[in-house]
């Protein structure tokens, strides 16, 4: 009985932690700052797990450390959005976020695209920080460069 207690339990945790991996080129509007050429947007739920918790929480030490400049000169943008709070659910829509999730949205020459480091996030954040890290880096260099 413990088992199936504990099966049930997993599988809703990864229902409500995790969803698919999709792709918005929707416009979002983002051209309100001049300088914006990442836009970071980390889902979640009010009640979160560890890994949820650590996501966010790598996220912002990364950029505190790396991503200092680019922040105070509004380069990179970081927004951590409640997926239970109204006012998020457009956004959420936009990017099909039903529970926690990790978005990288891109700016070039006005062009707005999305890339979904959910998956990436899951595997490495809490297990493999340090990895996860250095992805996230990797990534954001790229975008902003």
């Amino acid at each position: 009985m413990k088992k199936y207690i504990f099966l049930l339990l997993a599988a809703f945790v990864a229902i409500s932690c995790n969803q698919g991996n999709k792709e918005s080129k929707e416009s979002l509007d983002l051209s309100e700052n001049e300088n914006l050429k990442l836009q970071i947007y980390y889902f979640h739920l009010t009640n979160r797990c560890v890994t949820c918790n650590s996501i966010e929480n790598n996220v912002k030490e990364l950029l505190k450390t790396e991503y200092k400049n680019e922040l105070e000169e509004g380069i990179i943008a970081f927004e951590s959005l409640n997926l239970d709070d109204k006012e998020n659910k457009d956004l959420a829509e936009r990017f099909e976020a039903f529970g926690a999730s990790l978005h990288l949205v891109s700016i070039n020459d006005g062009e707005e695209e999305d890339h979904d480091l959910t998956n990436f996030a899951f595997s490495y954040s809490r297990t493999q920080p340090e990895e996860f890290k250095d992805g996230l880096k990797e990534t954001i260099d790229e975008l902003i460069n």
